[in-house]
């Protein structure tokens, strides 16, 4: 059994009253600490640069602070209220939308959003940003806290920098524009365009000084933002006080009101602003000069309302007139290099025509000289093959074999003049070939002379070679060195009379092998000398001359041995004390021996000499295809001397037939035929099956003498290229060789 001892009443009461005072201290000191933090809320809440509103859910004001009040200027009645609803009728009398506004509002506190957030334009310019938070106790919705924050000048700062941004873009895209511009017109266009946006101005002009294609002066203008009809009656800017100084360059003029500057006016007839004119309070004009310091001209801006361009707008100007003044000599100067540009391609147009008409002339030289060539050609071809054949039978006729001589010798003189105007023809137009290979010059100097002796023989000059063996060897064209000795040697033996002498010479000097020609002639003229080797250039040009010739044969031979890296001279102690001419070749080492088909080359038809022996031509079948019928005869003649069988025809399509039928061994065509010529022909045999002859060997004998006419010859399908006039001997050799390759 538990036995409870009871305090006494008065200790009881003791207690409580203890424990009664301990929870007051503990009260007073929360009410302390609550009063604290109250006081902390309401320093903050003051403290910032927000404006605070707290509402309860009952719609009554909690708390606000000052900046709130100020803010919206709330009256202190009406805060006092503690109403929201009388809050929100201040404050929507002072938005530029009150019904957004209140919308807005009923909006956020029917959807009891956890966060709002917008933004109020008041009537005075003010913009507030607002947001809201909503309060809750135990879950529970307890009200509202709105902040206000104003951001005038936030919103002013962002429009200057967009407004500033937007101002460098339009000058950087101006600077840009007027850099790229390059035809004038479109230039000043684009340069006004620009000023006038850049100031502000309704309207503006640049007037630009320029010439026309006659170097006459006259001004230019061009608009922005006002038509053309507003200027068409009121002509160009005179030298008025307030126009001239920027024509003058005297600096930028700048008006906030026009018409209370004191330049303006004093000008008739008008003193004033003239009928039609656009009206103008605003004016500033800015200058444009070169760089020269020239006033290339002026612009010029305008506005209705008054002060509109400012100190900045004008400081700007003048920079882009600056760069305009740069862009637009650049522009002038592109056109000065445009229009010598055009100038020079119209030269060279012209040039281009004169040179094709030049080629086209040249062409028509070169078919001429080949027309020339076969038409000459071809008659002494028969001339001289019938003479070679009827001096060969007529040995007991001396009277007549010496007539025949006579026309045999004509004749080739006839030919070295046609060789040598087509030589002097290629020789202008750079046409000259060489085939070049190793050249023993003491045998091309031996030929030289034996072509030559008979004609000595006649004229009983004695003919001397000191020649050298061993002086060595050159790089050159064989044909074309022996045409240069044989010329020296030609003139020597026509300028030397009757008995005279001549001495031939070949000897090494140093690095170059010299060929000597030295005559005991009539000499050379001293004035005459330096221009021995020009062409059409004769010591004797008059009509009573004794000698002939076209006066190419030096002019000739100095231009062959030039094209082989040498020098020719003459020297002559004056008249009849003779003449010595020199050529001087290059020595090339060469180690490898030519080939002996490079080392042949044609020797010359001793004149007068006994016809060389004729190859037989027994068992071998010509066809032989000319339109001329002499020249038919005269093949026909020569082979069959020689044994051969020969079928004639007079065109290439009886040719061909002839070809299909008799299968001869092989073909001598002419070149120059009607209808079809002999290119022609061949190709259409090369088209001939085998069996048929389209291998048979063919030469073309021709008066087309011309190196290309033989390469010609040679693509198309012939295996030689022989020219007329052409020696019996050489002729039925070249039949020979072909018809052996079959």
């Amino acid at each position: 059994m538990q036995i409870v001892a009871k305090a006494p009443e008065g200790v009881r009461v003791g207690q409580e009253q203890g424990a009664l005072a301990r929870e007051n201290e503990a009260l007073a000191r929360e009410n302390e600490t609550l009063a604290q933090s109250v006081a902390l809320m309401r320093a903050t809440l003051e403290a910032t640069t927000d404006g605070i509103l707290v509402t309860d859910s009952a719609g009554r004001v909690a708390e606000y602070n000052q900046r709130y009040v100020r803010m919206w200027q709330i009256p202190r009645e009406v805060m006092e209220g503690r109403r929201h609803q009388d809050l929100l009728e201040v404050c929507s009398r002072q938005v530029a939308d009150p019904g957004t506004f209140l919308a807005a509002i009923e909006a956020i506190e029917a959807a009891s959003s956890p966060e709002t957030f917008d933004r109020v334009e008041l009537v005075d310019g003010r913009v507030f940003e607002r947001s809201s938070t909503v309060q809750r106790i135990d879950a529970q919705h307890a009200g509202r806290v709105w902040s206000f924050r104003d951001v005038t000048e936030r919103k002013l700062a962002e429009a200057a920098l967009r407004d500033e941004a937007q101002f460098l873009e339009l000058l950087n895209r101006t600077g840009s524009t007027i850099a790229s511009q390059l035809d004038l017109r479109s230039l000043l266009q684009s340069i006004t365009d620009a000023t006038t946006e850049i100031c502000g101005a309704e309207f503006g002009a640049f007037f630009y000084n320029t010439t026309d294609e006659k170097g006459d002066a006259y001004l230019l203008y061009v608009l922005s933002g006002a038509p053309w009809e507003a200027f068409a009656k009121l002509g160009h800017p005179r030298a008025t006080p307030l126009f001239a100084p920027t024509f003058q360059g005297a600096g930028p003029i700048r008006c906030a009101d026009v018409r209370a500057d004191p330049r303006y006016g004093h000008w008739g007839p008008h003193h004033g602003m003239p009928p039609g004119h656009l009206p103008v309070r605003s004016y500033l004009a800015v200058s444009v000069v070169s760089r020269s310091g020239e006033v290339i001209g002026g612009l010029f801006f305008g506005h209705s309302q008054c002060g509109v361009f400012t100190e900045r707008s004008e400081r700007v100007l003048v920079g882009v007139a600056a760069q305009a003044a740069v862009a637009i000599d650049n522009a002038r100067l592109y056109d000065s290099v445009k229009q010598a540009a055009e100038e020079r391609e119209h030269l060279l147009d012209a040039e281009r025509a004169a040179r094709s008409e030049a080629e086209r002339v040249s062409l028509l030289k070169d078919q001429f000289l080949a027309t020339l060539s076969h038409e000459l050609r071809t008659p002494l071809n028969a001339i001289l093959g019938w003479s070679h054949i009827l001096r060969a039978r007529s040995r007991e006729h001396e009277q007549f074999r010496e007539g025949l001589t006579v026309i045999e010798r004509n004749s080739k003189i006839q030919v070295q003049l046609i060789e040598d105007l087509l030589d002097m023809s290629r020789i202008i137009s750079g046409k000259i070939l060489l085939d070049v290979q190793r050249v023993e010059v003491e045998e091309v100097v031996r030929a030289a002379v034996a072509s030559v002796s008979h004609s000595a023989e006649a004229k009983d000059i004695r003919l001397e070679m000191t020649l050298d063996a061993a002086a060595g060897a050159v790089r050159g064209d064989p044909n074309r060195l022996q045409q240069c000795f044989w010329n020296l040697l030609s003139n020597a033996i026509k300028f030397t009379p009757k008995g005279g002498h001549i001495l031939v010479g070949l000897q090494r000097v140093n690095s170059h092998v010299e060929v000597c020609v030295v005559d005991s002639g009539q000499g050379i003229k001293p004035e005459f000398l330096p221009h021995m080797f020009e062409r059409f250039r004769q010591a004797d040009a008059s009509t009573t001359r004794r000698h002939g010739g076209l006066g190419l044969g030096l002019s000739i031979v100095k231009h062959l041995v030039e094209l082989h890296g040498g020098a020719i001279h003459a020297v002559s102690a004056g008249e009849g004390q003779g003449a010595a001419f020199t050529i001087e070749l290059p020595i090339v080492a060469v180690h490898e021996a030519a080939p002996a088909s490079r080392r042949e080359h044609a020797e010359a038809y001793v004149e007068g000499s006994s016809p060389l022996e004729h190859p037989s031509l027994e068992g071998i079948t010509v066809l032989a295809v000319d339109d001329e019928p002499d020249a038919r005869t005269l093949l026909k003649r020569v082979l069959e001397e020689c044994g051969a069988r020969v079928f004639i025809a007079a065109s290439a399509s009886e040719g061909l037939e002839l070809l299909r039928r008799e299968r001869p061994d092989m073909i001598v065509s002419d070149i120059g035929m009607p209808v079809v010529d002999g290119y022609e022909f061949i190709r259409q045999v090369r088209l001939l099956k085998p069996e048929q002859g389209g291998r048979t060997p063919a030469a073309a004998l021709t008066a087309f003498a011309r190196p290309e006419d033989r390469t010609r010859a040679l693509r198309a399908g012939y295996q030689s290229h022989v020219t007329k006039p052409v020696e019996p001997t050489e002729l039925t050799a070249v039949v020979a060789s072909l018809a052996t390759r079959r």
